[in-house]
């Protein structure tokens, strides 16, 4: 029972997180330019990662339920605040806010499930979690058809909101905590012994490559297709749509396969590759949208099956009771939206946009690298 309702509890954050993730950096350039915008994706990523090197002597202080509510309490604030922000600088604070404190229930979540899942069935458990999950992401470039113009961004965080509270339910009356008095290991993160365990380590490198890939898609794909090649939103909609099926198709298959077959190094590797060739695509591209569809969907195809099998890999080398390593595995999603913020900022600011594809496929070279050096779980 418990470990259906921290699905539904997932289910609910992605639905609310999906409905802002792909128009928070159109809501911002209604107040700042390109590079301001990477700035400040920057600082959301800092103030984000702050929080993981703090989780550890939250989780002891406040419990991991008390640590869920806490931080649910500020994302659903600084979401009500979003929308109705008018003026350059409460958008920049509710963002920043945001940007810092939401991922943080994902966190708690992580730990929870890591509670009730047994290590042989890893793959499989997390590609059930993943797979809800992403089939809420799906739907928020549907949220973006239906209220889809520059005007109503108001009613997107609105939206959002609302999709809070379905969570606070669950988590209030249904989801307690298995372990109320644990003491979570240490008061900091443990990075030396994340360093002496290669595979933990690698497995964390390969992730960052992922999140880095992730942080300056969600920050400058909607950008490029809505500002430079001129998509409307209800297009583009549809097209990220599309791009987001493979997360619902293959993740939980390929975590069954890693459990019980090839085990996640082979998988994982295949998804660098087929990434890497996708991305390699899309400078080309023009206003055409049917072959966008097609090139983002094989981006994801490639980068569902790394999701869940970093995700596989890593946890069967872990315990619940490791929850400065899972922090620090957890860090790889801000220190990939620094990178990532940055480097397109970087590239845009001296090459043509498109050159940001280009930087995003070699990047993921570097993941495949990763990736062919773990020792394999079969």
């Amino acid at each position: 029972m418990r470990l259906v309702v921290i699905f539904l509890a997932e289910f609910f954050f992605s639905l609310h997180f999906a409905a802002t993730l792909y128009i928070n950096s159109s809501f911002l350039e209604h107040f700042f330019g390109l590079q301001t915008i990477g700035i400040l994706y920057v600082a959301g990523a800092l103030g984000n990662a702050a929080l993981f090197l703090l989780a550890p002597r939250l989780l002891n202080k406040f419990g991991t339920r008390g640590f869920l509510f806490l931080f649910l309490f500020f994302t659903l604030g600084s979401t009500i605040g979003a929308a109705y922000a008018f003026g350059p600088y409460d958008a920049a604070i509710f963002f920043l806010i945001y940007a810092s404190v939401s991922t943080m229930v994902y966190y708690a979540l992580d730990i929870m499930l890591e509670e009730d899942t047994a290590n042989r069935k890893t793959g499989e458990i997390r590609g059930i979690y993943l797979t809800l999950a992403n089939i809420a992401f799906a739907a928020g470039p549907i949220l973006i058809t239906l209220l889809g113009t520059d005007e109503k961004f108001k009613y997107f965080y609105l939206a959002a909101a609302l999709l809070l509270l379905p969570l606070i339910i669950l988590v209030l009356f249904f989801l307690r905590s298995k372990h109320p008095r644990r003491k979570y290991t240490g008061h900091s993160l443990p990075f030396l012994l994340w360093w002496k365990r290669k595979a933990v380590r690698r497995v964390t490198f390969a992730r960052f490559i992922l999140e880095f890939f992730f942080g300056m898609m969600a920050i400058y794909t909607p950008i490029y297709l809505h500002g430079h090649i001129g998509f409307s939103w209800t297009e583009i909609g549809v097209i990220f749509s599309i791009m987001l099926l493979p997360f619902i198709i293959f993740e939980w298959p390929a975590g069954i396969l890693a459990d019980r077959f090839y085990g996640e190094r082979e998988i994982m590797s295949w998804g660098f590759f087929i990434t890497f060739v996708s991305l390699l695509f899309i400078p080309g591209l023009g206003k055409e949208a049917i072959p966008w569809a097609v090139a983002l969907f094989f981006t994801r195809v490639g980068a569902s099956v790394i999701e869940i099998t970093t995700e596989s890999y890593f946890f069967k080398h872990v315990s619940s009771n490791d929850s400065g390593l899972i922090s620090i595995f957890r860090l790889s999603r801000s220190a990939g939206l620094i990178f990532g913020a940055a480097a397109g900022a970087l590239a845009i600011a001296s090459l043509p946009f498109y050159s940001i594809y280009i930087i995003l496929a070699f990047a993921v070279l570097l993941g495949l690298r990763e990736s062919m050096r773990l020792v394999d779980t079969k």
